[in-house]
């Protein structure tokens, strides 16, 4: 599908690389990085049939139907958002990180099945980037897709990450926009705990507009919409029928507004910068430094 593309513009890179895969040589996804973010994340979709030597190197994609369940999209669609958010958190980390990308350490907190890791890898040393997701048997399915990441697992309401590293950079995408409080809480105190000294945390949530929008109607939600958009902290929470930790209601759709982050985050991070990403406008994403432990 978008073998022009590359081959009209980025022969000069791929060409090289596609011949040295085909002699075995182990691929260096840093050697990718002289390609402009929309590039990679085309050659990641592994739609076209140039290359097919460095095609093949490269970390597969789950079957359709796996990448909408996930992510709502599949596809071009999605890497579309995947690009938008993969520009912003480049942006965000060298606007306000205290070193560069490719030396710092990463999680990808609630990776899924690493349609963000494998981009991000690109962009990060060998060993410097992990994945983490409580979903019992996604980590298989980044295993088989080839996920260039360490990977672990860790509980819906955790205590602590599950890698011993201090991380520069702990980034996640759609996961605070579908916690409980509790479990909201727990997981901004566990990256806490695993953030370097002046790490960043980069994460989306949903804007006030959403709890009109997207979620179930019913007096108290309409109430609660309200407390969101008129500058109150306010934290919204509808819980999903089927929840993946058993009884425990800890998975559903959730708003919360900055107001309530500046008060309750405040507790750990300190609000750094508020962006948006018109490919998904349901995403607001926030950065946030960590403060010194009390």
């Amino acid at each position: 599908m978008f073998d022009s593309w590359l081959t009209g513009y980025y022969d000069d890179v791929l060409a090289p690389l596609d011949d040295a895969c085909r002699r075995g040589e182990p691929l260096d996804l840093g050697k990718l990085r002289d390609l402009d973010d929309d590039a990679w994340t085309l050659l990641a979709t592994k739609e076209y049939s140039a290359y097919p030597h460095l095609r093949a190197a490269l970390p597969d994609l789950p079957d359709d139907a796996t990448q909408e369940t996930w992510n709502g999209r599949s596809g071009f669609h999605l890497a579309v958002q995947s690009a938008g958010f993969l520009k912003t958190l480049k942006r965000l980390y060298a606007r306000h990180g205290s070193r560069p990308l490719a030396d710092s350490t990463v999680l990808d907190f609630g990776c899924g099945w690493g349609r963000l890791t494998r981009l991000v890898a690109r962009d990060v040393a060998p060993g410097g980037l992990c994945g983490c997701d409580p979903y019992p048997g996604i980590l298989d399915v980044c295993e088989r897709m080839r996920v260039p990441a360490r990977l672990a697992p860790i509980a819906y309401v955790p205590t602590a990450l599950p890698f011993n590293d201090r991380f520069d950079l702990v980034y996640a995408f759609s996961v605070f926009t579908h916690l409980s409080e509790e479990t909201h809480l727990a997981c901004l105190r566990a990256i806490h705990a695993g953030l370097a000294e002046e790490g960043l945390l980069i994460a989306t949530i949903r804007p006030p507009a959403y709890a009109r929008e997207g979620m179930p109607r019913s007096l108290s939600r309409r109430l609660a919409a309200r407390r969101l958009e008129h500058g109150k902290p306010g934290y919204l929470f509808a819980a999903h029928d089927d929840q993946p930790a058993g009884d425990r209601k800890t998975y559903g759709e959730t708003v919360v507004n900055l107001p309530y982050v500046r008060k309750r985050w405040g507790e750990w991070f300190e609000l750094l910068d508020v962006s948006l990403m018109l490919d998904d406008v349901h995403q607001v994403v926030l950065t946030l430094r960590r403060c010194p432990a009390q």
